[in-house]
């Protein structure tokens, strides 16, 4: 198998285990359900800060170790890292998240604030795709950029935005709340 599908491999093998630990942390919690939906609406608003920052980090090291169009294994993997990231991370902006909880947490959770913030955020996301799309349009005049390459960019800054912005307006939503 290739470094590349090792790669996705460990990717969703980490969600997994994130996924039994955060199941494993919560057992034999008796909440209701508003609670438990109040309380995961608070976690996500901490959260979101995190993921931005631990994603511009990753994007960070993977431009400031390439290698002239030559990706090495362990390139490869640290990219098979941030497509899991990222299609994990459209995932949970596109929905309401928290795939593990209960419909009716998901449906109290994704009330019509939280709609609007995500509503918001993906206009930002978008924004921010077709800016630094014309920004990589620039780029390619002054110097070569491969195709996954730009990807890379567009996408990366378009998660970023969305993510980032999503984060300021939970936070603002929990402590104007």
């Amino acid at each position: 198998m290739s470094a590349y599908v090792w790669g996705i491999i460990a990717g969703i093998a980490l969600v997994v285990v994130i996924a039994a630990i955060k199941k494993w942390t919560t057992r034999g919690k008796v909440m209701s359900v508003a609670e438990r939906a109040d309380d995961l609406s608070k976690r996500r608003a901490r959260m979101l800060p995190a993921l931005a920052i631990i994603f511009l980090s990753q994007q960070a090291t993977f431009f400031s170790q390439m290698s002239d169009g030559q990706h090495v294994s362990a390139e490869t993997a640290k990219i098979s890292a941030w497509l899991v990231l990222s299609v994990l991370m459209l995932f949970g902006l596109a929905t309401k998240g928290f795939w593990l909880e209960p419909k009716e947490v998901r449906d109290l959770i994704d009330d019509e604030n939280t709609r609007a913030n995500r509503n918001e955020a993906m206009r930002w996301g978008f924004l921010f795709s077709m800016g630094s799309a014309v920004a990589v349009y620039v780029l390619t005049m002054l110097e070569v950029v491969t195709g996954r390459e730009a990807v890379h960019i567009v996408l990366s800054f378009g998660i970023a935005a969305a993510l980032l912005r999503w984060a300021v307006l939970e936070r603002r939503a929990h402590r104007d709340a």
